[in-house]
């Protein structure tokens, strides 16, 4: 790399539209805090950020690379959409923070191979780019968009975001209990999904399970529900505390989105038999499931009063466990109703449970707690008044319509 140095670029763009714009609408039912469940259901993901227009310029052509650093003031986090991105074999793009943390590497035609991706999320407003080029080749790359994240991905949120929390919150950090085996094994294959739609950035859930194709990953199709969100999408792994109500992350992992698989629809269609299940199953590069493992869907419905566990990442947050239903722990979560019709799913397809649940939920499993099991996808908040009850797609329903996509037990 010739020696150049970095210098600090403030890139201009209209700040006052962005930041200015009205906030969408909460969903049906919705509020800062619900303290008894609406009557309509609402599955919602939520919103991280808005997708910019890059407004800057990016150095000239200089061989064996260079160095810069773009500002975005007010920014939380930001994410590059880069296109037309194609290195020599040896050359590398790093994006990382300013001081050089946060970094991955970039190289040959992008994320996504084809020369258009998305690069992971760097939390603060300003990001460094690093194209090392000892090929000698000279290159000059195309920033499209810039995701400018407004909520902190690193810590709670000033306020309440619209939550069904079922009486008061019984959630805890996933890290209360990490001692139970189970839930230990049941935790590990659960990412935060960050994707892009349009011109928007948002949150949800979703977890590696047991399919047909290596690195499965489930979520609703109401967070992603084509192979052009999926290949936004970044999946991270591990974005948890270490202790239990602790403030210290773990060190985490993302994987890119790879192909879109299947989706069923979020609403149902009496003309399509199966349809209203909200369910999309899609791939993710590298090899997560290595190291993560992978939640085991079964067919077998789960009779009321099962117990359960519901881990989740609710509003994009540090992961948390669904174990108890209420603050003072004298409930464990359990199912309430099964075979129900809630909101516009299919028929008979939903089961019920008091565990709370908060935007950016959407996508989690609903796993038994005896064995880890996957019984239901939560997708549904604030179905019922009496009692307050989320719900989930029963997964017997969603391994009928997956097929071959999912390997499911039976037991």
């Amino acid at each position: 790399m010739k020696g150049r140095a970095a210098r600090v670029l403030t890139v201009c763009f209209l700040l006052a539209l962005l930041l200015g714009a009205a906030p969408a609408p909460l969903p049906a039912g919705g509020s800062a805090v619900i303290a008894a469940c609406g009557a309509s259901a609402a599955p919602d993901k939520v919103e991280a950020g808005k997708v910019i227009d890059f407004a800057g310029s990016l150095p000239a052509r200089m061989a064996n690379g260079w160095s810069e650093i773009y500002s975005f003031p007010g920014a939380k986090f930001l994410r590059l959409h880069l296109q037309g991105f194609n290195l020599q074999d040896g050359d590398r793009l790093v994006i990382s923070a300013p001081d050089g943390s946060q970094a991955t590497e970039y190289s040959g035609r992008g994320a996504n191979g084809n020369g258009d991706f998305w690069s992971f999320a760097v939390l603060g407003d300003a990001v460094r780019l690093s194209l090392l080029a000892p090929s000698g080749r000279e290159y000059t790359l195309k920033i499209r968009e810039v995701g400018y994240g407004t909520v902190d991905l690193s810590q709670a949120l000033p306020a309440p975001t619209p939550e069904v929390v079922c009486g008061d919150d019984g959630r805890e950090d996933i890290a209360c209990h990490l001692n139970e085996t189970v839930v230990n094994a049941t935790q590990l294959p659960v990412a935060r999904l960050l994707f892009t739609v349009k011109k928007v950035q948002y949150l949800c859930t979703g977890e590696l399970i047991r399919g047909a194709n290596a690195n499965t990953l489930i979520t609703n199709a109401h967070c992603i529900d084509s192979q052009t969100v999926v290949s936004t999408l970044e999946a991270r792994f591990n974005y948890q505390y270490t202790t239990c109500g602790g403030t210290t992350l773990a060190t985490t992992t993302s994987f890119a989105g790879g192909t879109w698989l299947k989706t069923n629809a979020e609403r149902y269609n009496a003309r399509k038999p199966g349809t209203g299940l909200d369910y999309t199953l899609l791939t993710l590069q590298g090899t997560p499931e290595a190291i993560f493992g992978e939640l085991i869907p079964t067919t077998l419905t789960a009779p009321v009063g099962t117990t359960i566990n519901f881990i989740q990442h609710p509003a994009g947050l540090p992961k948390k466990i669904g174990y108890w239903e209420d603050s003072n722990q004298e409930v464990r979560c359990h199912i309430y109703t099964i075979n129900m019709t809630y909101g516009s799913s299919k028929p008979n397809s939903q089961t019920g449970y008091a565990c709370d649940s908060e935007g950016g939920s959407s996508g989690s499993a609903i796993t038994r707690a005896s064995d880890g099991k996957v019984v239901a996808l939560h997708h549904y908040g604030g179905v019922s008044t009496a009692p307050c009850l989320n719900s989930g797609t029963h997964m017997s329903l969603i391994c009928q319509d997956a097929g071959s996509l999912l390997i499911c037990d039976s037991q």
